[in-house]
């Protein structure tokens, strides 16, 4: 399964502009995770950027924000917290077969 961050925004002409980020399978848990305790506690969620020179400085950038998600319904979310869980069980019989052989 691929999980993506979706970003929408307009122009000033009304034009849509969408920016699709990949978020890592890796990823997958601990986003979805994070996702559900935001819509639980009904708390607004901060966006801020971090620059990483090729030194490893690190500068915060000057942009930043905040937001409050809407969840459809629970039944939903949940189908896709299992979804993600069984992909990774998968994962790990396929591992431990390889292992055995």
């Amino acid at each position: 399964m691929k999980l993506r961050l979706i970003l929408k925004t307009n122009t000033k002409k009304k034009k849509e502009i969408t920016l699709k980020l990949s978020i890592p399978p890796s990823k997958h848990i601990g986003f979805i995770n994070f996702i559900n305790l935001a819509l639980k506690q009904d708390l607004p969620i901060e966006l801020s950027f971090e620059k990483i020179s090729k030194t490893g400085e690190r500068e915060e950038s000057k942009i930043f924000g905040q937001f409050k998600l809407q969840g459809k319904p629970d039944s939903q979310l949940y189908g896709l917290e299992e979804e993600l869980h069984e992909e990774v069980r998968k994962k790990k019989k396929l591992q431990q077969k390889r292992k055995q052989k």
